[in-house]
């Protein structure tokens, strides 16, 4: 079967996982929440006006918002709901998933230790943990601690994702397996987007330190900077915490657990507790007083490691340089560097940067799926550095989702009407049961039950189980207990009515399932 390839917009557009627009109906949307916290002093009450105006068009639960400016928030303020099956306001101390965003305070422990003389960014990474292995013995012998943070591992964006996401794998298991995943290109080659590799880095930072990433992140980050709200795992939520929580498609969900995905996205904060580790950063590693990062590593970890393509639509917008430094992407905007990070989970997407020349922070966090904290960041931009641009960034970016959600439905469609209706599977359905596994993802399961099949991943069973609806041939048709994922395909290898395995086309633009190959193994 075809699988089909979302567009590259998609990246361009997100923050870095997950862009997808919620369409909400006039019923479900909430009056906007002006929190009594919130600084709209008197010339950005125009600003908070096209805020309010795009988180309106864009339908979305909630969302919170932070401007810092000389290590002061001068601009704060929150829309929407925390959930709304209750209606509960937003407000700018909610608590949200910030997923990537955790990768700058990985980058951040890792320069602490580095300041302290307990590791170097050219250490090779196999000699602190030895059993760390790569796709080859050269990249294995040869991966730096700089390498882990700045995403030129030799795999493409998102590879080895589907290890953490909902599995019950540790993260020292999923260190362990991802080297069953070849490479795509030459290590240090180019560019490809790979959170396993801070997974790596925040058990790098573990065994150096003596102590746990999420001690480290607690204990060296969280305390200095007052960071109250901010938790390293959602199983240190209390009753008493201000959460946000997750809307799939709109719809309030539960908070599902990321603690395997350590530093590459574990972390949940709120804007105003981040407003206080941006100004940590524009102020060159120090926060009242007290200095956390030296300023040579400041400027080292928003230093461009690896260079990204500048497309058409950068250059349309004065951009001329783009990449990644460690644990922060960079880019140039009216002739001054931009550090940001983007975030996204299922129910969450966010946005945070800085612009060190300006002493300027922004960080937009959102419960909800759109493009808007993307867009946010240029009218930012604008907005703050007296850019003079008038560019509806909102409505540019809600544009784009939409077409790119209108030529998903096209290809939908046009899968359909390639269908087969008239075929039917080769073999009894009971022939399909059996247990298979992939080497790197791990075991699934097919069983009968009461003439219906079923599908079980194992690694992630209360995600990743469904039904098999007969869609053609020897292709069944799923949908996960995820509502996350759209419905996807399994396609059985069939040969002289014996079933080898099975591959599993689920077309989304975050995780890669047609990496997988599952084959047959006894029972």
């Amino acid at each position: 079967m075809k699988r089909i390839i979302a567009s590259a917009f998609v990246l361009m557009l997100g923050a870095t996982l997950f862009a997808q627009e919620y369409a909400g109906t006039k019923e479900d949307k909430y009056p906007i929440d002006i929190n009594p916290q919130r600084v709209v002093k008197g010339k950005y009450s125009e600003f908070d006006t096209y805020v309010r105006n795009a988180f309106e068009a864009y339908g979305i639960a909630g969302m919170s918002i932070a401007i810092t400016k000389d290590q002061q928030v001068i601009f704060s303020n929150a829309y929407g709901v925390k959930d709304k099956r209750s209606g509960e306001p937003m407000d700018v101390n909610s608590v949200f998933g910030i997923a990537s965003l955790s990768k700058a305070f990985t980058a951040a422990a890792v320069g602490m230790l580095v300041d302290e003389g307990k590791v170097k960014w050219s250490d090779r990474v196999v000699d602190i943990l030895p059993s760390f292995k790569l796709y080859d013995d050269y990249a294995t012998a040869n991966f730096t601690v700089e390498d882990l943070l700045s995403h030129r591992s030799g795999y493409n964006t998102f590879d080895g994702d589907l290890l953490w996401y909902g599995t019950d794998y540790s993260r020292s298991e999923i260190i362990n397996r991802i080297s069953k995943l070849p490479n795509k290109t030459s290590f240090r080659e180019s560019y490809g987007y790979n959170n396993i590799m801070f997974i790596v880095a925040g058990e790098l930072v573990a065994k150096v330190s003596g102590i746990s990433w999420d001690e480290f992140i607690e204990t060296r980050i969280f305390t200095p900077l007052g960071m109250n709200s901010s938790r390293t795992s959602t199983t240190k939520f209390s009753e008493a915490d201000n959460l946000a929580v997750p809307h799939v498609k709109g719809v309030a969900s539960e908070f599902l657990n990321y603690d395997n995905s350590g530093g590459a996205a574990a972390l949940n904060s709120s804007v105003m507790d981040l407003s206080k580790w941006l100004s940590m950063w524009t102020n060159n590693g120090i926060y009242n007083g007290d200095t956390l990062l030296s300023s040579k590593t400041v400027n080292y970890i928003i230093s461009l490691q690896t260079p990204q393509l500048v497309s058409s639509f950068d250059q349309s917008n004065g951009i001329n340089f783009k990449g990644y430094g460690l644990g922060w992407f960079l880019f140039d905007y009216d002739g001054k560097k931009v550090a940001h990070h983007g975030g996204g989970l299922p129910g969450f997407i966010s946005k945070i940067g800085f612009v060190p020349q300006e002493k300027l922070g922004f960080v937009v966090l959102t419960n909800d799926e759109s493009s808007l904290p993307a867009a946010l960041m240029y009218k930012i931009l604008d907005e703050f550095m007296h850019t003079g641009e008038t560019k509806d960034w909102a409505e540019l970016y809600l544009g784009f989702s939409k077409q790119y959600e209108e030529r998903l439905e096209k290809e939908r469609q046009e899968q359909l009407g390639n269908r087969n209706k008239k075929t039917k599977p080769s073999i009894g359905l009971a022939n399909y049961v059996g247990t298979y596994e992939d080497e790197m993802y791990g075991k699934a399961l097919i069983s009968l039950e009461k003439k219906q099949l079923k599908v079980v991943l194992v690694p992630a069973k209360d995600l990743f189980n469904s039904t098999l609806e007969h869609w053609e041939y020897d292709v069944f048709q799923i949908k996960f207990k995820d509502g996350f994922l759209p419905e996807g395909y399994i396609k059985f290898d069939v040969i002289d009515e014996k079933v080898n395995g099975f591959t599993i086309d689920l077309p989304n633009p975050d995780f890669h399932f047609y990496h997988l190959n599952f084959k047959r193994i006894k029972d």
